[in-house]
């Protein structure tokens, strides 16, 4: 199961922790805002949390992005239970996924439990951003929807925006097709306030679905404030692959991140040649030989 099938069908994930050989728990001077997505080691991180953890650290990552929020827990634990595992490992997590659904906002009754719950439970474990990670079939087949959830999306970020939360949306490919006569990525950047709603850029998405990340960029510059950092392998089905092994040239995009107004760079896995935890740390080695590596 792929990360938006995943999404789409509102499993929970699962996660392992597999030990490596002694050769990849190397440390790095040189870091900064990069990240890793969760999803990438969820196996990993459903058999043992802390080691999971501590392996990503070791690797030289700073930071983290939940990938599973659900009934106010982070991957099984409450926040309080996550912010220590994390504290224990040294990481931060300053951004997370929490579905940002229908549901959570009507006109007559204004922002639900359900989301005030997410946006607390983000603020406990010290995030800056809280990430809507997909936008369900059923909340985008007509221009109505569409306006409702983009309604939605500037209701649940000027909520969180009033707690000291930003809120952000992040893209697949579905948004490169039209509802309407227009795409829905370019009513997302449009119809959503610009002041509290930003954007994840999965530039593999973008890529996969035939457009070029530098000319969104150029056309909505300080928009992007957070890119996913996933590569396209070069094969007949595209799949996604360790960072630096496929097909994106993350040098030319990253000469343009002043522009995307990009802060947090985050790795993400969903298929990878060794293993979860080996694929996101030869990922992390990749971005390091970048010349344009930002960090």
């Amino acid at each position: 199961m792929n990360r938006r099938n995943f999404l789409r069908t509102g499993a929970l994930s699962a996660a392992s922790v597999s030990v490596l050989p002694s050769v990849f728990n190397m440390t790095h001077k040189k870091h900064g805002h990069i990240g890793v997505q969760l999803w990438s080691v969820r196996e990993d991180i459903k058999k043992d949390a802390k080691g999971a953890l501590a392996q990503l650290a070791s690797f030289g990552y700073k930071n983290v992005e939940s990938g599973n929020y659900a009934d106010g827990k982070f991957y099984g634990f409450t926040p309080k239970e996550f912010k220590a595992m994390l504290d224990e490992a040294g990481l931060k997590m300053p951004s997370g996924h929490a579905a940002t659904m229908s549901k959570y906002y009507d006109s007559a009754t204004g922002i639900s439990d359900g989301w005030k719950t997410a946006v607390e439970s983000a603020l406990t474990v010290g995030q800056k951003y809280i990430i809507n990670p997909y936008m369900q079939e059923p909340d985008r087949k007509t221009e109505d929807q569409l306006k409702h959830m983009i309604e939605t999306y500037n209701k649940a970020a000027q909520y969180a925006h009033t707690q000291g939360l930003k809120f952000g949306y992040h893209n697949h490919d579905f948004e490169f097709q039209k509802v309407g006569d227009q795409q829905i990525f370019k009513q997302l950047l449009e119809g959503c306030d610009k002041s509290l709603v930003d954007f994840e850029m999965d530039l593999y998405w973008v890529v996969k679905a035939g457009e070029n990340p530098i000319d969104w960029i150029e056309k909505y510059p300080g928009r992007f404030k957070l890119f996913h950092m996933k590569d396209m392998a070069k094969t007949a089905t595209k799949e996604t692959i360790e960072v630096g092994n496929g097909s994106i040239d993350f040098n030319d995009i990253l000469k343009h991140r002043k522009t995307a107004g990009t802060e947090y760079y985050i790795v993400e896995l969903e298929n990878y040649l060794t293993s979860p935890l080996q694929g996101v740390h030869e990922s992390l080695t990749n971005l390091r030989k970048l010349d344009n590596y930002p960090f």
